[in-house]
């Protein structure tokens, strides 16, 4: 059989991701778009958590009596104050205010995951890591997030980091599970940083398809002896948690050994549940089936999973028909039903245009309306900040702390 039509359309496929992907890179750096564009003047940064405007005067006075040194900008003959977020993390860190990892050595591992596609999996993964780095009430905790994007469509890896969605990637989450690599080299091999500093990813690949669909024979030949299911937690997670406060994990919507892994690796297990009737139903009948595909796990010699499950509503409305969904979804989660939702906008899709999340975005390149954009971050922050909260109850309840 001729394939070369197949492989002629192949290549031009591959070259033309190539060109969009440098396109925007170009463009970014061209218009300064390329760095994260969020910034603290003074008086802002006394509005935080634990801050107040003696305290911030107090902190900045003393570090910089040290050599510290502040960004600032020149607005016309005025000099002021223009800090990123990580020099408002030093303030914080000044005034000795307890990090996350101060009273949680390791990272809790959490899988969002659901047999249903098109739930907003994965931009609920990248975009929840950022926020959470960046919402105002939480920098004070200096959050380092992983995303592992164990999904062959990368679709979290293009939002975080779009360079290493296309072509041949060398270094996949898929890989790392199979190579069995060091933490070292997990660390300068396999994880990448998204344009928001300590919100990193570990890539996917399209590739990556291929070793799920042979992943008993994979595991057989290059890890004799390891348990298939517990790969992802044995070789990669384990070796990190101590290295970042939250992983998020994002697979596909397939009932497969990545899915497998992810279950067996997470803490804590949540579902986006979107409420349109044929979404609803897919995903009631995944969570029907839970129960056996963690008691099928557990009699395939899976020695972990997860404690905590609670679920969450995606594209909603406030439509009678989102409304009677939501009443059927505290149905049948009760407690476990969060109290905050991800509205259906579309500046969620919009901002995939420019490989980036509706924080990352610089909102003179988003391509709509800024409005909308706003509306957005400010659902995804609040939504952002109802996991976190879960998360620390889970965490208490769990650790004593």
């Amino acid at each position: 059989m001729d394939l070369s039509n197949y492989l002629r359309t192949g290549t031009y496929a591959r070259q033309a991701l190539q060109q969009l992907s440098d396109n925007e890179a170009k463009h970014k750096i061209e218009f300064g778009y390329n760095d994260f564009h969020i910034r603290y003047n003074k008086a802002a940064i006394t509005r935080l958590s634990e801050l107040s405007r003696a305290i911030v005067d107090k902190a900045m006075a003393e570090m910089e009596s040290e050599g510290y040194v502040f960004n600032k900008k020149n607005a016309g003959t005025v000099e002021s104050y223009d800090l990123p977020i990580e020099q408002v993390i030093d303030i914080y860190a000044h005034r000795n205010i307890a990090k996350l990892r101060d009273t949680h050595k390791e990272a809790v591992v959490l899988f969002l995951a659901n047999l249903k596609g098109g739930v907003t999996k994965s931009v609920t993964a990248s975009t929840m890591a950022q926020a959470l780095r960046t919402h105002p009430q939480l920098l004070k905790y200096d959050l380092r997030l992983l995303v592992i994007d164990i999904d062959p469509q990368a679709s979290s890896t293009m939002m975080l980091n779009h360079q290493y969605s296309i072509g041949d990637v060398n270094y996949t989450s898929a890989q790392a599970m199979l190579q069995n690599p060091s933490r070292e080299e997990i660390l300068e091999h396999f994880i990448v940083e998204s344009k928001v500093k300590n919100v990193s990813v570990m890539p996917a690949s399209i590739a990556d398809g291929f070793i799920a669909s042979n992943w008993e024979a994979l595991c057989h030949e290059h890890l004799p002896g390891q348990n298939p299911f517990m790969v992802l937690k044995e070789n990669v997670i384990d070796k990190i948690k101590g290295d970042f406060d939250w992983i998020i994990i994002d697979t596909g919507p397939h009932l497969d050994a990545f899915l497998n892994n992810g279950i067996t690796a997470s803490d804590v297990l949540a579902t986006p549940l979107p409420p349109s009737q044929v979404d609803l139903h897919s995903t009631l009948q995944y969570v029907g089936r839970l129960p056996s595909i963690m008691e099928q796990l557990l009699a395939g010699g899976a020695t972990h999973l997860p404690k905590n499950h609670f679920a969450f509503m995606t594209k909603f409305s406030k439509s009678v028909q989102d409304k009677d969904a939501l009443s059927i979804a505290k149905a049948v989660f009760r407690e476990e039903m969060l109290d905050c939702n991800i509205p259906n906008l579309i500046a969620f899709q919009r901002c995939a245009e420019t490989f980036d999340t509706v924080i990352s975005v610089n909102p003179k390149e988003y391509p709509g309306h800024v409005a909308s954009l706003k509306t957005a971050k400010e659902a995804i922050e609040d939504f952002a900040l109802s996991v976190f909260q879960h998360i620390q109850l889970y965490l208490r309840a769990n650790h004593g702390s």
